[in-house]
């Protein structure tokens, strides 16, 4: 299994669209599925605080997050104070990972089925057996 090491810097690549979590330059709020161009944007930095994971951009400090609570579709947004993930290997293929909202079944989802469209939105979303789920998180 993958071991995500906390401090470290990694991007996050879709399974299924092959795209990578981006901090969109348009916004500097929306996080979307983009191709990797090797931008500060693009990469994240995992911190374990003991009750879970905070996952911070390398490019502008801010942390992925939602605002409100955590339902089908609610986007992810950059936020400014730390936001708490659960982080698990997928079931499937442990060499990939699943991303929680805690105490829920809510996890990180590419929009429309994992696609690979460059500014497709991640978004939560109830857990699928689909690959648009699932992350590689890595150098």
């Amino acid at each position: 299994m993958a071991e995500i090491q906390s401090g470290q810097t990694y991007k996050i690549t879709n399974v299924k669209g092959d795209t990578i979590i981006d901090l969109s330059g348009a916004d500097n709020k929306s996080i979307i599925g983009y191709e990797d161009h090797n931008g500060a944007n693009q990469r994240w930095t995992f911190e374990n605080n003991g009750s879970g994971w905070t996952i911070k951009s390398a490019g502008s400090g801010k942390y992925i997050g939602i605002e409100g609570d955590a339902n089908d579709g609610t986007p992810l947004i950059a936020v400014d104070n730390p936001y708490v993930w659960d982080i698990w290997p997928d079931e499937r293929d442990n060499s990939h990972f699943r991303i929680f909202a805690p105490n829920t079944s809510k996890n990180f989802d590419l929009s429309d089925h994992g696609s690979s469209t460059p500014g497709t939105k991640v978004q939560l979303w109830d857990k699928t057996p689909g690959k648009g789920q699932t992350w590689i998180i890595g150098s």
